[in-house]
């Protein structure tokens, strides 16, 4: 199990300084024991491809690293000078990480580009020919796109895509948030304007079969049209019987996946055919929100979360840290999300009350990790999410807490607007695009990390 596991983790896609996953994240991803992965990671590192740094966890690294020299962790990695191939590189792909160049529209003009870039329009002639040189882009007279096959294909006839979600036991399916709900409205969208013809099924965990919405188990050999699949994995407990349905096809699959990347099963990620989709997951969100407070001047935070017992409520408070910035954790590690509260108001209340049932629950939890917040009552609060700054708000309303000086949160939801709080917003309109883009373009990521990461912005009120 020591050998294997350590094997499933040299295949995930990493680069030299990046941290690996907390031994308790591997624990649950794999189910193994703490010894198992103890184990691995000390065999990774005695074969010199990790290093372990007291206090700070394991960091990837080359095996032909001198292992003289001290590696430097994310949170005190120095500085390295880009050259300006490399920051155009950089810029240019958070650019379409983001959804600011889209394949369905021509890139702005050189011009503004080049202002843009802050770089010659020379040097940005040459980086973009490159590119038309390998593929990625092409030229028509002064204006340059994405390359795109669908665009150059009739759209006569509709072509049939296979968009798979979570749903109940009969096929019922009822959005949990707004994330979840924006997700199904704009692949909808997408798949009208470029003529597609969804067949929209549901993955019955309990016996690992799909299923319409009438509840009728179906098949993949009954849709021999289909030309890709759309997989959702949001609020999919076991995704991996979701991907193994559709193993064996040849058609282009894109897949959301809203799980930890390194839970991600190998033999997946290097299917040609595949490309998996990441918004939420990982350090980058708090990343991206370390950089914004600091662009505002903010150099210490407190960071609150009633959820820790999740990958992703941990990659944002180190998220954080890594951008730089100082945080003071007020954290508590008894459930994973939202979803887990609502469960135990589910076998507490009548169906109608869960909401309000669920929301005092994480109400009490949040207003027993605030009072811990003695010493640093001035400094900003960043929330997990934007639920928990609005329980913050309300708490501060009925007199129970003082109010934050300034409250941030993660999600950019509806609420948040009526808040005017400032947060995290995770794209959903990129990651669909992007979906939808690897189906139609294939190779497109042939050559790039088959995990693409979707990047959001801090949206302000």
């Amino acid at each position: 199990m020591r050998e294997e596991l350590a094997k499933t983790l040299l295949s995930l896609p990493h680069q030299d300084n990046d941290r690996l996953p907390s031994i308790r994240t591997l624990m649950k991803a794999y189910n193994v024991s703490s010894g198992t992965v103890q184990a691995a990671l000390v065999a990774l590192t005695e074969a010199g491809k990790i290093q372990r740094i007291q206090g700070k966890g394991c960091f990837w690294k080359s095996a032909d690293t001198d292992n003289s020299k001290a590696m430097f962790p994310p949170t005190i990695r120095p500085a390295v000078r880009e050259t300006i191939p490399e920051k155009l590189e950089r810029q240019f792909n958070e650019d379409w990480a983001r959804g600011e160049l889209r394949a369905d529209t021509p890139l702005p003009l050189m011009k503004e580009l080049a202002l843009r870039y802050d770089v010659s329009q020379s040097i940005l002639r040459n980086f973009l020919m490159d590119k038309v040189d390998r593929g990625i882009l092409t030229r028509t007279g002064r204006k340059f796109f994405f390359v795109n096959k669908r665009s150059s294909q009739s759209q006569d006839s509709l072509s049939e895509l296979i968009f798979v979600t979570r749903c109940n036991s009969w096929g019922g399916f009822t959005a949990e948030s707004e994330r979840e709900m924006d997700f199904l409205r704009m692949v909808y969208k997408k798949a009208g304007a470029d003529n597609y013809k969804l067949i929209l099924l549901g993955i019955n965990e309990t016996n690992g079969q799909l299923i319409d919405r009438s509840g009728k188990p179906r098949k993949l050999s009954d849709f021999q049209n289909a030309v890709g699949a759309i997989l959702s994995t949001l609020l999919v407990m076991h995704p991996q019987k979701l991907l193994h349905l559709f193993a064996g096809v040849k058609f282009p699959v894109s897949v959301w996946w809203e799980h930890p990347i390194e839970s991600l099963p190998p033999r997946f990620i290097n299917k040609t055919n595949w490309t998996f989709f990441n918004s939420t997951f990982g350090r980058l969100p708090g990343i991206e929100m370390g950089k914004f407070l600091q662009s505002k001047g903010f150099g210490q935070v407190v960071y609150i979360s009633p959820y820790h017992d999740s990958s992703w409520s941990v990659d944002r408070l180190e998220g954080l840290r890594e951008s730089g910035i100082s945080v003071t954790a007020l954290t508590d590690e008894e459930f994973a999300s939202p979803w887990d509260y609502k469960q135990i108001a589910r076998g507490k209340v009548a169906k109608f009350s869960v909401e309000l049932y669920a929301r005092e629950l994480v109400k009490r939890k949040i207003l027993s990790l605030i009072t811990r917040n003695k010493d640093n009552k001035q400094l900003p609060l960043v929330c997990v999410n934007d639920e928990v700054a609005s329980v913050i708000i309300e708490l501060a309303e009925e007199g129970k807490i003082g109010l934050p000086k300034q409250i941030f949160g993660f999600d950019n939801s509806a609420e948040s607007y009526l808040l005017r709080l400032p947060s995290y917003e995770f794209n959903t309109q990129a990651l669909v695009d992007h979906i939808f883009y690897s189906i139609e373009n294939p190779d497109a990521f042939s050559n790039t990390r088959k995990v693409q990461q979707i990047l959001g912005s801090v949206i302000e009120k």
